[in-house]
C-alpha cells in the first residue's frame, strides 16, 4: 500500500523538451502535497448512421498541477529561479561558508525546465519536461511559511521497473535533511512610500497573514509532430504579481488614505534563521520596489474585530527606489545559505 510516508521528489535541469533527464539525491526535495494530473481528451467518433458510438481516438494531452512545500531556506532554489528566470554564481559571505543568492526575474523563462520525478510506491510518476509558471508564497502568524508552485508539463510517464527514473533507483535515494523551515515569527516586514528613505526599522508594520503570489501565465501550443503534447510552454501575456496583508484590529486609516490617493509603496519582507556561522545567518529576503494598493477594507461584522486585510499589486519602476539599488523588477528574492553553485546551472 502506497502512503505519503513513502513518497520523493526531485526535479532536475533538462536540456530537450520532452527527453526526461535522471534525477539524483542532490535534485530531491521535501514537499507536503503534489496534485500534477494527466487528462487525455476524449474524440469519439459520432459519424452518422449508427445508434450509438462505436469508437473514439484520444486526442490532445493535458498536464498541469500544484506541488506545495514548506518553504525553506535552502532546497526549492531550483524550483524557485526556474520561475524568476535569473540566478547566476552565488557570492560568498565574507569568507564564510554562507552564500548570498540573487534570485530575479527575466523577461521569459524560455528553456528553463525539468524532469519531475516524484516516488509513490507503486510507482515513479516522471513528468519528462516542466515548466514553473508561477508560485505563491505565503504565511500566517504561528506557522511555517509554505509555497505552492504553479506546474506546466507535457506529459506523465508510469516508471516502475523500466524508464529514466525506476521506482527502485528512486526508493535507493536518500532524503535531504529535515529542518530549516522559514517560520513567520522570524519576519521582519517593512512599508513606506516609494520615494520616501531607505527603509529602516521605523517602517515596521506587523501584518497577521501575507501572500506573495507570482504567475508568467505561460501556455503551451500543439503542434504538427509533438504526439499531442505541447511544446514548450512560452508566455501569453504580462506576468501578474500580487500581494496580500492581514492585520487582525483595524487601527489606521493610512491604507485607505493610500488607496484614494493612489500613493505608491515599496516594501521588504526578511526572514533570518539560525546561523550558518557566526554573523551569518540564514537570511531569505524579498525587495518590492513598487506597491499599488487595490483594495483597503475594514468591514464590520457584528460585535468581533475589525480586521483590515490589504491587497496589493507589485510593478516595475522605471528608476531605482531608495535602499534598492538594481532592483526595478515587481520583486526580487535574496537567500542566503551554504548552497555553492547556480540554480540554474
Amino acid at each position: 500500500m502506497a502512503t505519503g510516508r513513502e513518497a520523493k521528489a526531485a526535479f532536475k535541469k533538462a536540456a530537450t523538451w520532452g527527453t526526461a533527464v535522471a534525477v539524483s539525491a542532490e535534485d530531491l526535495f521535501l514537499f507536503t502535497g503534489e496534485k500534477v494530473t494527466r487528462s487525455i481528451e476524449n474524440l469519439p467518433d459520432d459519424s452518422a448512421g449508427r445508434p450509438f458510438t462505436a469508437d473514439r481516438d484520444p486526442g490532445l494531452v493535458t498536464c498541469a498541477g500544484d506541488l506545495t512545500a514548506y518553504l525553506r531556506y535552502q532546497g526549492l532554489e531550483v524550483l524557485m529561479a526556474m520561475a524568476m528566470g535569473q540566478a547566476g554564481t552565488p557570492s560568498q559571505e565574507g569568507d564564510s561558508s554562507a552564500y548570498r543568492h540573487q534570485l530575479r526575474l527575466a523577461a521569459d523563462t524560455d528553456g528553463l525546465f525539468g524532469t519531475l520525478a516524484v516516488y509513490k510506491g507503486v510507482s515513479v510518476h516522471e513528468y519528462p519536461s516542466c515548466k514553473v509558471d508561477g508560485f505563491t508564497i505565503s504565511g500566517e502568524a504561528g506557522q511555517p511559511l509554505a509555497i505552492t508552485f504553479n506546474l506546466i508539463c507535457d506529459d506523465l510517464n508510469l516508471n516502475t521497473t523500466e524508464g529514466t527514473n525506476t521506482a527502485a533507483a528512486m526508493a535507493a535515494l536518500a532524503l535531504p535533511d529535515p529542518g530549516n523551515r522559514i517560520l513567520f515569527r522570524q519576519g521582519t516586514f517593512l512599508l513606506n512610500d516609494a520615494t520616501a528613505a531607505a527603509l529602516s526599522d521605523s517602517d515596521r508594520i506587523h501584518p497577521s497573514r501575507f501572500s506573495l503570489t507570482f504567475k508568467r501565465g505561460l501556455e503551451g501550443d500543439y503542434l504538427a509532430g509533438g504526439n499531442d503534447r505541447i511544446a514548450e510552454p512560452i508566455g501569453a501575456g504580462f506576468p501578474e504579481v500580487s500581494l496580500e496583508l492581514e492585520f487582525p484590529t483595524y487601527t489606521s486609516d493610512t491604507y485607505l488614505h493610500d488607496l484614494g490617493s493612489d500613493t505608491r509603496k515599496k516594501m521588504k519582507i526578511s526572514f533570518q534563521g539560525r546561523e550558518i556561522e557566526t554573523d551569518h545567518p540564514y537570511r531569505l529576503e524579498i525587495m518590492i520596489p513598487h506597491l499599488v494598493i487595490t483594495n483597503a477594507e475594514a468591514a464590520v461584522d457584528k460585535a468581533g474585530k475589525i480586521a483590515h486585510p490589504i491587497s496589493a499589486l507589485c510593478l516595475a519602476t522605471t528608476s531605482e527606489r531608495p535602499g534598492m539599488s538594481g532592483i526595478t523588477d515587481p520583486f526580487a528574492i535574496d537567500l542566503v545559505n551554504t548552497r555553492t553553485t547556480d540554480p540554474l546551472a
